[in-house]
């Protein structure tokens, strides 16, 4: 029902109007505003500018649409509404400036409507709030920031699902999404209050101009009773549910700052952003290899830290040694409030001669934040022997079946296994010399199209740019049970190998800047969208309506992407 006196009609046409409306212009602050713009005689909704009215409010939902169609006196009518959920920033007189938008080619503009909004009466703000929790407010570039979202109420309640906002200045890894809301039982300030976590993110810290945890909103409703209310001895308990009503309230935290601590001078020159505590260590996945027989060079770095968002220094392998660019992992140890895990780097090297060859060292400076001190981890050099390698055609290729298995589909034509030829000895030298041809073919070809071409054939690089939406589609088919968690991160691992990006540890941010520019204004939208879909699914309790088609939408959203950058 609209209060009168909020209700704006616009006539643009002898068959159209456009009514612009409130559901109140009087609330005290934590209560919302229901804004309407409803269009009869019209084919299509409204299409309008929104970004007028951020000044006061803010958009907490919406646009939800509803079509209407009437029958009168053999007349049909049809009406188009829109409506938005927006809460005011601040107490006082406030104006939702005059909204402008087009309707069916025609342009309208709306009167302002004044909005008046007064201090709590009540006293529910100590019954119900949110508050992030921090362990610290200063931090070094890349330290860990814990920080924990909880509701506390000592009255019936529930919420709605929420988003979490999002950080920017940050990088966030998730600690705790709660499948449902739990309560426990504590006592604050000598007051009983039931307690319950929402979420718990790792905050590191990134280059930026200002380094703030924003608000968390949730929408509550709140039982309370209802004012006025005569105490009567007498009166059943039973009907007490009768003298109570529910309020819509958006409970918030508050805004945090953190304050940025300068690392101490002199920086060591190996420095790639790491800061935690950590040791690196190397192994080979062999003890000798063959020329042309490459073979697998694993690097590990493990510990407690900002693993996932920092580079190893670049590694000068012996000439012998063809490196291919390296693959990176990050395996994540749960059940853990500090991000601690295992972060590895995968190359593959082919020995192009014979004998032994050393491995160098690996060494890289971190920065421990609880010492306050720069420290340094290296790995130890390893030696491998190199052996000639085999005449057996067979093998003239020098791969292994690890190595085919990284190199990918376009070689698994490639037998590991000695072949039989069947008929007379012609014929043996026939095949034979077939081979021998064709397999030099495939090895030696690419080394001269890339002495005239200048561009390198089959690098790992480029297998990897290949194989992006393959890689992507097989991450969705993966079972486990959170679908949004999934869905991102197929996405994120579909960004990386596609823009040979060095790690998938993403946000939609990072997406949008990688992105920009390099597909349409549509696809940004739709992906961007769908990413925030996936947050709101894993962060808000309960789940969200989208997640029984949430895998589908996002392998459609992947090929597209694909289709667009290809």
């Amino acid at each position: 029902m609209r209060l009168f006196g909020l209700t704006l009609i616009l006539s643009i046409s002898l068959s159209q109007t456009v009514q612009i409306s409130v559901d109140r212009n009087r609330l005290e602050e934590g209560e919302l505003i229901t804004l309407s713009i409803e269009v009869s005689g019209s084919k299509d909704f409204a299409q309008v500018d929104m970004s007028q009215i951020k000044k006061d409010f803010e958009i907490l939902s919406g646009p939800g649409q509803q079509t209407n169609i009437q029958w009168i006196n053999g007349s049909m009518t049809s009406t188009k509404t829109l409506t938005w959920t927006i809460s005011p920033k601040m107490n006082g007189a406030l104006s939702i400036p005059g909204i402008y938008g087009t309707v069916d080619g025609k342009t309208f503009r709306g009167k302002p409507i004044q909005v008046h909004v007064k201090k709590n009466s009540e006293s529910t703000d100590n019954s119900v709030f949110i508050v992030a929790e921090v362990d610290k407010e200063k931090a070094y570039l890349g330290e860990q920031i814990t920080v924990s979202f909880k509701l506390y109420k000592n009255v019936n309640m529930s919420i709605e699902p929420f988003q979490v906002p999002e950080f920017s200045g940050f990088w966030v890894e998730d600690l705790y999404t709660p499948q449902r809301v739990q309560y426990r039982n504590v006592t604050l300030q000598g007051v009983k209050y039931q307690v319950a976590n929402l979420g718990q993110k790792a905050l590191f810290p990134i280059p930026s101009t200002q380094h703030i945890i924003p608000q968390l909103k949730v929408k509550a409703q709140i039982e309370m009773k209802k004012k006025n209310r005569r105490r009567d001895p007498f009166f059943d308990p039973f009907f007490d549910s009768f003298l109570t009503q529910t309020k819509t309230k958006v409970l918030n935290t508050e805004k945090i700052k953190i304050n940025i601590i300068p690392f101490p001078d002199p920086k060591p020159f190996d420095f790639s952003g790491a800061v935690g505590s950590f040791t690196i260590s190397a192994k080979t996945d062999r003890d000798t290899a063959k020329v042309n027989e490459g073979f697998t060079f694993t690097i590990s770095m493990v510990g407690t830290g900002n693993l996932g968002l920092f580079s190893i220094p670049e590694i000068k392998f012996p000439d012998a040694l063809e490196a291919f660019p390296p693959t990176d992992n990050f395996e994540k140890d749960t059940f853990r409030d500090d991000l601690t895990g295992t972060q590895t780097w995968e190359y593959i090297l082919i020995p192009r001669r014979a004998g032994n060859l050393t491995i160098p060292r690996v060494q890289m400076s971190y920065f421990d934040p609880k010492s306050r001190q720069w420290q340094r981890t290296q790995t130890n050099p390893i030696e491998i022997p190199i052996l000639p390698g085999d005449s057996d055609l067979t093998h003239a290729s020098g791969l292994t079946k690890r190595e085919v298995e990284l190199l990918g589909e376009d070689i698994r034509f490639i037998h590991t296994k000695s072949v039989e030829f069947v008929g007379n000895n012609k014929e043996k030298s026939k095949v034979a010399i077939f081979i021998y041809l064709g397999s030099m073919l495939i090895f030696v070809s690419p080394f001269f199209i890339t002495k005239i071409t200048g561009h390198r054939l089959s690098t790992s690089e480029g297998r990897q740019i290949r194989g992006a939406l393959k890689t992507g589609l097989r991450e969705l088919k993966k079972s486990e049970d959170d679908l949004f968690e999934i869905a991102s991160r197929a996405f994120y691992i579909y960004m990386k190998n596609k823009l040979t990006l060095p790690t998938h540890n993403l946000d939609p941010a990072s997406v949008e800047s990688h992105l920009n520019n390099r597909i349409s204004k549509d696809s940004m939208v739709n992906v961007l969208d769908l990413l925030k879909a996936c947050d709101a699914g894993k962060y808000a309790p309960g789940g969200v309506e989208r997640e029984a088609n949430i895998l589908n939408e996002m392998a459609s959203i992947i090929k597209q992407i694909d289709r667009e950058i290809s």
